[in-house]
């Protein structure tokens, strides 16, 4: 619906209220002028207010329309986040979830409103969880927790199995919940982050920090054919690895590319991509920027300079250890 449709619509509406009010007696007292002059002022007056309204009308319009479009944009924001952000009550019933959250626990978003999200949480872990949502509720500050989820989300309907007849100790993966109280006091805001990736995250910066510190300044080339002894070190660390190693080379062919195009290139799963990419971007071999297209968040890579020396000289030392 236009703007245009929208203001005559609502325009007539509110004619039909006035209207009403009137018949109803609220405006029951009408001067009607008794000299010409003073209806011509009157009417004066009447046509002047009423372009007034009609600007106030469309600036209001407009109002709304941007706010709609803001809304929809933090919508998306909100359900394409890496994380799982959760809404919930004192009791731990879960009252907003996004996309994420629904991929995390497994259940679908019409059916895991209403839930507890300790239904989701192996029992060992479940005081520990219910300990962090009261400490959450007691003060302002952000608490958090470390709990094992349900493989694949199914719930939790005994303290020692679950449906599945798996033991504890064979559900799920480990996630931290940060949690904190939001300004009504009755509900908390809580992001669902896995560990298990967070420590793989930890562990590949760790090992690769001191090379891409070395990498700060642009690689030697080495000319292809160049005979040289075969020794591994040689090689860039940074790119011995065939996720990052293929998506660098993809980008070397195409202008841009986004984060999905690559996850497709490449064949990995989201999370894995991302780790690989961020270790890129720590060595200046790839720039990252964010956009929208069709109103839906994307991330855009391109190769730099520095990435595309780094990608020739790495092929070139492969070609020389080929050459003996």
């Amino acid at each position: 619906m236009n703007k245009k449709r929208i203001q005559a619509s609502e325009l007539e509406a509110l004619r039909r209220k006035a209207e009403a009010m009137l018949k109803l007696g609220l405006k029951n007292n009408l001067d009607i002028p008794e000299s010409k002059e003073e209806m011509q002022r009157i009417v004066h007056e009447l046509a002047v207010y009423q372009i007034e309204l009609e600007m106030q009308q469309d600036e209001l319009l407009q109002a709304r329309l941007n706010l709609e479009e803001g809304l929809e944009s933090y919508t998306d924001l909100y359900d394409f986040a890496p994380l799982a952000y959760l809404t919930l009550d004192r009791n731990g019933k879960i009252l907003k979830a996004n996309l994420t959250a629904t991929t995390v626990l497994g259940v679908d978003r019409s059916s895991l409103v209403g839930d507890r999200l300790g239904m989701f949480i192996i029992s060992e872990d479940l005081p520990g969880f219910n300990a962090m949502l009261e400490r959450v509720f007691k003060s302002r500050d952000h608490e958090h927790c470390e709990v094992t989820l349900l493989v694949d989300g199914t719930r939790s309907f005994s303290a020692d199995r679950s449906p599945s007849g798996r033991a504890a100790d064979e559900q799920g993966h480990r996630v931290r919940i940060v949690a904190v109280q939001s300004g009504n006091g009755r509900e908390c805001r809580a992001v669902l982050s896995d560990l298990h990736m967070q420590k793989q995250e930890e562990i590949v910066d760790t090992s690769l920090e001191a090379q891409i510190q070395e990498r700060k300044t642009a690689p030697q080339r080495v000319p292809a054919g160049a005979v040289s002894d075969f020794n591994h070190n040689l090689l860039d660390k940074v790119l011995h690895s065939r996720i990052r190693f293929a998506a660098l080379s993809y980008l070397s062919s195409v202008h841009e590319a986004s984060f999905v195009d690559i996850r497709k290139k490449v064949s990995t799963t989201d999370g894995n991509l991302s780790v690989h990419m961020r270790i890129l971007e720590s060595a200046e071999y790839i720039s990252c920027d964010k956009d929208f297209k069709a109103r839906k968040p994307q991330t855009i890579y391109r190769i730099t300079p520095r990435g595309k020396d780094a990608w020739i000289n790495y092929k070139d030392r492969l070609l020389s250890f080929a050459a003996e």
